[in-house]
């Protein structure tokens, strides 16, 4: 079952039209990505296909996170391409990241074409267990009236 994607029909059909005027603006694509969350903190994980570590940049400033990278396309001369749908050119992703985790502490991870990022929460919005203290003195050789 595939998702219906208005969007892509969209960009599909600005790419065969630049394709067929001769021009070749390099296309810009959002990858997937699934968002989870755990007592430690938010992970996001995205597609990045084809994607090597060097055309990769992940900035985070101001309760942002952004990704990008650059996927090039592999054109070759006296070859004619019939179909290309893997989405290649410059993706992009930015995500609004609540203050409660702390952006400077981001770790990221590339394996198999998959970008593992991982923000951990801050330290003020850790979970803390608070002990109970009474101001009074119990006297326990002051007998009781």
């Amino acid at each position: 079952m595939m998702r219906f994607d208005p969007f892509r029909d969209i960009e599909e059909l600005a790419q065969r039209m630049d394709r067929a005027l001769g021009q070749s603006a390099p296309a810009r694509y959002a990858p997937p990505v699934d968002v989870h969350e755990d007592d430690h903190g938010l992970e996001l994980t995205l597609d990045l296909p084809g994607v090597t570590p060097d055309t990769l940049q992940i900035e985070a400033e101001n309760h942002t996170l952004t990704v990008q990278a650059t996927r090039p396309y592999a054109r070759q001369e006296g070859r004619t391409a019939h179909r290309v749908e893997r989405a290649h050119g410059t993706l992009a992703r930015t995500f609004n990241i609540p203050a409660r985790y702390d952006l400077s502490r981001v770790e990221a991870d590339l394996e198999h074409g998959t970008l593992t990022l991982r923000v951990p929460r801050s330290e003020a919005a850790q979970k803390r267990t608070v002990t109970v203290r009474t101001g009074k003195v119990l006297d326990t050789d002051t007998p009781s009236a």
